[in-house]
């Protein structure tokens, strides 16, 4: 019994031991493996240790190399150095992904990186595509076989102030930066508006550091099965195989990728980029070969691929704009009419997606990327055929907000989008191939104004017309611009063929103002003189309306008297009041019903103005365009800074309320509602007619409004108004002051009618159908006589109406003896007494 008890206390104490010594051993000796959410932070924190670590290598082998060939010169003096030092072999990387893959589920990823699917070890490559003289510049990149940055250099870079961008040279002058479309870097926005901006300068060549790398543009994903929602990382995320490049001197730059997808797919993925030196795409196809090997069967392995667009396209006049990063995807239904989905980045990021488009019937042409001036995006090659004409099975748009974060409530317009397109399902037999054929856009939104591109040499357009036709009739890009709101307003626009108008009137501005500009070689200036023709052109009806309204004020002028009374003697009655007085007037030669020629002639400039209002906000000519103090014309003229710590006025916080007017103080726009002010003044006077009176202070409060959403507008556009305001206050001073005549104050001070009656029967005064029949005689053209027939229509109505309201009052049972019943008393005598049947009172 004391032996078993003994073993019993060793068993104890050896069994606490080991098991001491095994939870030490796992705390101490045992490596762990890292947690999933902390992957992306130790990746930043080992790339930028191992950067480090590199260039102290670098340092010290240099530093080493320099000593030998010292102590070799001093010892031999004509001792030769055989070869290089050998350098020490830098420390193996962890295998972990990148810390963000839009639009991959995050389980799946996290699960490939945990069980070391994925190997991140090679650092990726960039590759230049394109030299000085070609219109696009890209980099691709060897992860994922994407692009990385695309550079437009014949547009120049504007920051978050709508300012054009300046960085100094070797010499230290400031010189232009271009435009980076897709940066290619990635970029935290900060609060401030006012800030300096980073050129994201990227250079060819392996990357020494890719943790401020974007993710790639334009890469492939694979779906696990054909009916998964979700894409595998894989192929957008690992290094492809570069096969060929080729860089001619004439002549188009061509980059092919490859990589392979093992079991059960067996297929090799060929992508080939080809830029030409004049175009502003550069083609892409996507090429899909089974491979012959054990295992490759037709019906095993179905792929699907998905086809991401651009990223970080930047905005531009933050404060100003009314166009953010926008989502648009274009197709032809099945009777061929273009159609487009348009969205922003606010719905698609609350939303954390947008909405799918399917095809169905319809044939997709291209998916989008495009702020205010500039779009990047996919379209499908017109040229291909068969199925590879129509390969997408759906579009939609997503938002690159992380998953894990939400989206921003008060600053939900800067967030980036992207567009992604799935393919239909590919069953392939070994040795098969199919291949799909795009072209990725680069250029201005507005496609049509490649053809007015400065010419080289003035012998031959920059950019190809037929290239430019091709954008827009084959491949509808001419939709990202031209075409109608998807809002009810713009349904119906459309349907009575203003939308159809205005677009019109905006391309013939924009052709308009280049061929004022190719002449006066100022684009300001331009505005000016395209004011002046339209002014011209107006002449004649503006003359005539402004000297309408000179006597219609003339005779309300003499008249007030008249007025008077008959406000004393109507004053419970405004109906019979608006009629005697519009009777007054035209017996005095003044047609009231004749203003109705300046909201006519308003309607005929509003074409125009919204033309002009259309081209400047998206004319890539006008942008960053410089006169006089302004340095935007296609942005407020900004005269004074005032800072961005003004209460709801200029705070960040407050962007895109109704409020919020920027930081800074804009002097166009006050003068252009100053003028109207002056010229409203002008042409309504002060009157004691309460009801003019009445109308007057709405038009000065509408001005007021006018100011608060002017206050914004392009310099260009509040130009446009200056002049023409200022043209219509000088067009004023022109015209003689009208003569009344039949008018003769008598001794109270008050005004008798003299008009000539030879033309009234019975020898009484003129009636208003005899002034309006003796204004038909003198008038003269089919539109003054459409005028007065339209009067003559408007007062016989009037006439009408009158009389139908003077019968109801004479039927009214409710008005025995001529007197108004008592209130709550009907024709029984009972309080609110239904009104009895004729037929019924019969019987």
């Amino acid at each position: 019994m004391r032996k078993n008890a003994l073993n019993v206390v060793v068993f104890i104490f050896l069994a606490g031991g080991l098991v001491f010594l095994w939870q030490y051993a796992e705390k101490n000796w045992v490596p762990k493996p890292a947690k999933k959410e902390d992957l992306a932070e130790k990746f930043v924190e080992d790339l930028k240790k191992r950067a480090e670590e590199d260039a102290k290598i670098v340092a010290e082998a240099a530093e080493k190399k320099q000593a030998a060939q010292k102590s070799l010169t001093a010892a031999g003096g004509g001792l030769v150095v055989a070869g290089e030092l050998p350098k020490p072999k830098p420390p193996e990387p962890p295998k972990i992904a990148a810390p963000k893959f839009g639009g991959v589920d995050p389980r799946v990823l996290a699960e490939a990186i945990t069980n070391g699917i994925f190997d991140y070890t090679a650092r990726p490559t960039l590759i230049a595509l394109g030299k000085d003289t070609f219109y696009n510049h890209f980099l691709l990149t060897t992860q994922g076989g994407g692009v990385q940055q695309v550079v437009l250099p014949k547009f120049w870079q504007a920051d978050r102030l709508g300012r054009e961008v300046k960085r100094k040279d070797e010499n230290g002058t400031p010189t232009k930066v271009p435009l980076y479309l897709v940066p290619g870097v990635t970029y935290t926005r900060s609060k401030q508006l006012r800030e300096e901006y980073r050129v994201p300068d990227l250079v060819p060549g392996k990357v020494a550091d890719p943790s401020g790398l974007a993710e790639p543009s334009y890469t492939v994903f694979h779906y696990p099965t054909p009916d998964d929602k979700n894409p595998d990382p894989f192929l957008g995320t690992t290094n492809w195989t570069v096969v060929s490049e080729e860089r001619p001197n004439e002549g188009d730059h061509k980059v092919v990728f490859e990589k392979e997808l093992g079991e059960p797919y067996f297929v090799k993925l060929r992508k080939t980029y080809t830029l030409g030196p004049k175009d502003y795409h550069v083609g892409l196809r996507v090429e899909i070969e089974k491979l012959e090997v054990p295992g490759s069967v037709k019906g095993r392995g179905q792929l699907r691929y998905q086809l991401s667009g651009p990223r970080g396209l930047p905005i531009e006049g933050e404060w100003y704009t009314s166009t953010y990063r926008v989502a648009i995807t274009g197709w032809k239904d099945a009777k061929n009419t273009p159609r487009r989905q348009y969205e922003d980045s606010a719905s698609i990021g609350l939303k954390r997606g947008g909405e799918i488009v399917t095809r169905g019937e319809n044939t997709f042409k291209y998916m989008v990327v495009a702020n205010q001036y500039f779009a990047s995006g996919v379209a499908i090659d017109d040229t291909a055929e068969g199925p590879a004409k129509n390969p997408w099975a759906y579009v939609r748009a997503t938002t690159e907000i992380p998953l894990d974060k939400k989206q921003d409530p008060n600053l939900t317009h800067f967030d980036d989008i992207t567009v992604r397109a799935a393919s239909e399902t590919i069953d392939l037999k070994p040795g098969e191939k199919v291949s799909h054929s795009y072209l990725i856009y680069n250029g201005p939104s507005k496609v049509g104004l490649l053809e007015l591109m400065p010419r080289e040499g003035n012998t031959e357009p920059a950019v190809s017309k037929d290239l430019v036709k091709r954008y827009k009739d084959e491949l509808i890009l001419s939709t990202l611009t031209d075409f109608r709101s998807d809002t009810w307003i713009g349904r119906f626009a459309s349907s009575i063929y203003w939308t159809e108008l205005v677009i019109t009137t905006t391309n013939l501005m924009h052709m308009f103002l280049y061929y004022i500009n190719s002449a006066v070689g100022s684009w300001a200036l331009s505005i000016v003189l395209l004011t002046a023709c339209v002014r011209l052109v107006l002449l004649m009806p503006s003359r005539k309306q402004t000297a309408m309204s000179m006597k219609m004020m003339e005779v309300q002028k003499r008249l007030q008297p008249e007025f008077e009374k008959l406000q004393e003697k109507y004053k419970d009655d405004m109906h019979s009041y608006n009629r005697e007085k519009t009777r007054l007037m035209m017996q005095h030669g003044a047609n009231p019903f004749a203003m109705m020629g300046g909201c006519l002639l308003l309607v005929a400039q509003m074409p125009i103005m919204m033309g002009l209002y259309f081209g400047l906000q998206e004319s890539i000519f006008f942008r960053l365009d410089s006169a006089l103090w302004i340095d935007n014309l296609a942005a407020p003229d900004m005269l004074v800074w005032w800072g961005e710590n003004i209460p709801f006025i200029s705070t960040p916080e407050d962007i895109g309320s109704f409020i919020y007017l920027g930081p800074y103080f804009n002097l166009l726009p006050i003068l252009a509602v100053g003028l109207m002010l002056y010229q409203q003044a002008k042409m309504m006077p002060t009157s004691t007619d309460p009801q003019a009176e009445q109308q007057r202070m709405m038009m000065k409060m509408m001005m007021v409004m006018m100011a608060v959403f002017f206050y914004k507008v392009a310099a260009g556009l509040a130009l446009y108004f200056i002049v023409s305001t200022g043209w219509a206050i000088i067009e004023r001073q022109f015209i003689p002051k009208p003569k009344i005549d039949g008018f003769n104050p008598d001794g109270n001070g008050t005004t008798a009618n003299t008009y000539p009656k030879a033309g009234s029967p019975n020898g009484k005064s003129p009636t208003a159908a005899d002034a309006v029949a003796a204004a038909q005689q003198k008038s003269k053209g089919l539109l003054g006589r459409l005028r007065e027939r339209l009067q003559a229509k408007m007062e016989e109505m009037q006439r009408q109406a009158d009389e139908q309201a003077k019968r109801q009052i004479r039927n009214d049972p409710n008005r025995p003896n001529g007197t108004t019943p008592a209130p709550g008393t009907g024709p029984d005598n009972r309080p609110n007494a239904p009104r009895r049947d004729k037929k019924k009172r019969k019987k």
